[in-house]
């Protein structure tokens, strides 16, 4: 059992990591010209200090206490909950066609990268890793939960891999998604540059991006032209947001408690071990519709919401790097490799080929913030959209955004993330795999249609008038 000095003392630790990366990040023009996230190299100082780092060459635990890094071991499975309550919180929610309209494209598009990145780790697995490595079949499931889910999303499903014998791949999923991020950004960067320098991609930016630009997916402080933060019964909104967040994971709770209640009335003890992150997402939604309905909206502030949800990912990544087995990591490096080149590869195939049948207009920029996404996280994706159009001259930031509302609790850490090795459990890898192949294909076909029936409709309209 952990003191409570040992928490506390864990965070000021954590604080003063991020402070040195801060400093590291500042003075080191190569990794802003790289947009290297300062969580990130917050992470890789815990990892070469730690255990894995410094302990192996000292025999011992390395700069940090052995209680102090068994906490940041936990607390990635915790942070999980506050970033999933925080994504949708405080967001204004149109009605449902208008979102569709708006970010119909990015939804599909969303969809398109998660089932494929199910499909291309599916077959992978069959028909390499497992007969060749030897390699766990639950690693279907492993592109989707590390790339498009995250540190975060691994750390929650950390029970749902142990109880289906994958825990295993716990390790090897979160070199993923740090991977996952590294080349979301770097590549990310490169086709940007591409995509201005193609006389074939018609792009909005017309300058290659520049280290001075200084992007960071650590941005979560308000700038000197936001409004306030007006106080809300008596407390400041960043008290209020935590109030929010909190509530909107207490509502979680209750509803997977409802949800292992039914199904163990019927007899299957098959949310007994399901991750509480997805209820999260939906208990944010829940709270924010309440919010509306009562018309206390004003009182969510989605910028302090922003604030904690981005204290909670830098929280994640930091604990989930830093902590990382490299002897697992070392064990799997055949795998880790092959899964990582397959991800990045689709991605790529992802924003460049499908991305132009997909998006009828701006067709780079809408890829590029869908490719951010599918490497890394959300912000990642921001980060890609700040470098491909800063000045904002395409509809991308709503569109992007907006789907979100509609896809964030099923992929990329929702629903679906956390049912994916289940279902390998219960159908077979090879099954999965085929389902996940067809939903790709179907919907890559149904935004082709959606785009070209869409264009046959204007035609029309012009002919008319």
């Amino acid at each position: 059992m952990n003191s409570t000095e040992d928490i506390g003392l864990s965070l000021v630790a954590l604080s003063l990591v991020f402070a040195c990366a801060a400093m590291i990040r500042r003075r080191s023009q190569l990794l802003r010209k790289l947009f290297m996230p300062t969580a990130v190299i917050g992470g890789f100082l815990v990892l070469g200090l730690g255990p894995e780092g410094l302990g192996r060459l000292t025999g011992g635990a390395g700069l940090f206490p052995e209680h102090v890094f068994a906490i940041w071991k936990q607390l990635p499975g915790l942070l999980i909950n506050v970033m999933c309550a925080a994504l949708l919180l405080g967001e204004r929610l149109p009605p449902l066609k208008s979102i569709w309209n708006i970010s119909g494209p990015h939804v599909m598009m969303a969809g398109i990268m998660s089932a494929g990145q199910f499909a291309v780790a599916g077959v992978l697995v069959l028909f390499l890793l497992e007969p060749v490595f030897g390699f766990n079949a639950k690693a279907g499931a492993l592109i989707e939960m590390a790339f498009a889910g995250g540190h975060g999303t691994l750390a929650g499903l950390t029970p749902v891999l142990v109880e289906y014998g994958a825990e295993d791949l716990l390790d090897v999923g979160l070199g993923l998604a740090t991977i996952g991020m590294v080349t979301g950004i770097i590549v990310g960067t490169m086709l940007v540059n591409y995509g201005i320098k193609s006389p074939s991609i018609p792009i909005a930016r017309q300058n290659p991006t520049s280290p001075e630009e200084d992007l960071d997916i650590d941005h979560h402080l308000p700038g000197p032209d936001d409004e306030p933060m007006d106080e809300w019964h008596g407390m400041t909104q960043v008290t209020a947001a935590a109030v929010f967040i909190g509530v909107s994971i207490a509502v979680g709770i209750a509803m997977l408690g409802l949800f292992r209640w039914v199904f163990n009335l019927a007899g299957s003890q098959f949310f007994d071990k399901f991750p509480l992150f997805p209820f999260t997402i939906l208990g944010g939604v829940l709270v924010q519709l309440f919010a509306t309905r009562f018309s206390f909206q004003w009182a969510v502030n989605r910028r302090a919401v922003e604030g904690l949800g981005g204290i909670a990912i830098d929280g994640i990544v930091i604990c989930a790097i830093g902590t990382l087995s490299l002897g697992a990591l070392g064990a799997n490096l055949g795998p880790l490799i092959l899964l990582a080149i397959a991800s990045v590869a689709w991605s790529i195939f992802l924003a460049l080929v499908i991305g132009r049948h997909i998006f009828p207009r701006h067709w780079f920029e809408h890829s590029m913030a869908e490719f951010g996404e599918s490497q890394g996280n959300v912000a990642t994706g921001f980060v890609m959209l700040d470098m491909v159009d800063p000045a904002r001259n395409t509809d991308v930031a709503r569109a992007y955004s907006y789907r979100q509302l509609i896809t964030r609790p099923i992929v990329g850490g929702g629903f679906l993330t956390a049912l994916a090795v289940p279902l390998i459990d219960l159908w077979g890898l090879a099954m999965f795999t085929i389902i996940a192949v067809t939903i790709t294909v179907g919907l890559v076909l149904w935004g082709m249609r959606r785009v070209a029936v869409g264009g046959r409709a204007k035609v029309t309209k012009l002919r008319a008038s």
